[in-house]
């Protein structure tokens, strides 16, 4: 099973915070956007004057977890008419000069923005694939945010999105990194005793200190903060080394009765000749 790091934003209302498309070019990049808002919990996408809605190309580009927000999509052909409801305004540019305004990145505008958004609505403006947002698009801004990056470097619209708005998410999250269910005591108790047979079968071990030994393995491994499927993998290559030595282990009835919750110590292990 994968596991993701999950997030709830905590300080900021993404349901206020809305990314503008304005006249893009491609209707990929339109999808490709709605995915990136999906991934950081943003579902306003407004679209202004495109050239194209092709709802095949956005919707394949969006895939599963940003069709939602296509389907909410709205579309204006004038972008003041798409601002009008809107309490602040965030221009995005990769071009900077005199008569630009002050500029600021992503990093440093997004605590600004997070608290903002609890009683404000904000749009993120972003411009088209070849020319950007124009001077008048900016002038209609509070606040523009650039993307640094190498002289050489050419972000994709849906990439600057994606940038923008991890940054906000992440001001705005407590990340959750949920750890996997380790093994149990008693798998791992039987795991360390045939851990210790295989290598006394191949005399690793200092004869004259043995606990010793057996100790710092232990210790060892349990830093390594294994799961059932980690512990049956390590059983399994000193079982088959055990029985290449031709050796064999004994373990109790009840532990031979330990449960085994999957197949990966026979998968490590060739058959047997009958």
């Amino acid at each position: 099973m994968q596991v993701r790091p999950v997030a709830k934003p905590e300080k900021a209302n993404l349901e206020n915070l809305a990314v503008v498309l304005v006249n893009p070019m491609y209707p990929e990049n339109i999808g490709a956007t709605a995915r990136a808002c999906a991934n950081f919990g943003v579902t306003n996408l407004i679209v202004v004057n495109p050239e194209s809605l092709d709802q095949e190309k956005i919707r394949a580009m969006a895939t599963k977890g940003g069709l939602p927000i296509v389907e909410n999509m709205k579309v204006f052909q004038d972008l003041e008419e798409a601002l009008r409801d809107f309490q602040y305004v965030v221009g995005t540019t990769a071009r900077l000069g005199r008569r630009r305004m002050v500029y600021h990145t992503p990093k440093e505008i997004a605590p600004y923005l997070c608290e903002l958004s609890v009683k404000n609505r904000v749009a993120i403006l972003f411009g088209n694939e070849r020319f950007g947002l124009s001077n008048e698009h900016l002038g209609l801004c509070d606040k523009v945010v650039t993307i640094p990056t190498t002289e050489q470097a050419s972000l994709n619209v849906a990439q600057a999105v994606v940038v923008i708005l991890y940054e906000i998410f992440q001001h705005a999250s407590n990340p959750i990194f949920p750890k996997p269910q380790l093994a149990t005591q008693q798998e791992l108790t039987i795991m360390y005793k045939i851990i210790e047979a295989t290598l006394e079968a191949i005399d690793y071990i200092p004869h004259e200190n043995k606990v010793l030994w057996h100790t710092n393995i232990r210790r060892f491994l349990s830093r390594l903060e294994l799961t059932s499927k980690e512990v049956k993998i390590i059983q399994g290559f000193c079982r088959q080394l055990l029985w290449a030595l031709g050796k064999e282990i004994t373990l109790s009835s009840q532990e031979d009765k330990a449960p085994q919750n999957d197949r990966s110590e026979e998968t490590c292990q060739k058959d047997k000749p009958s």
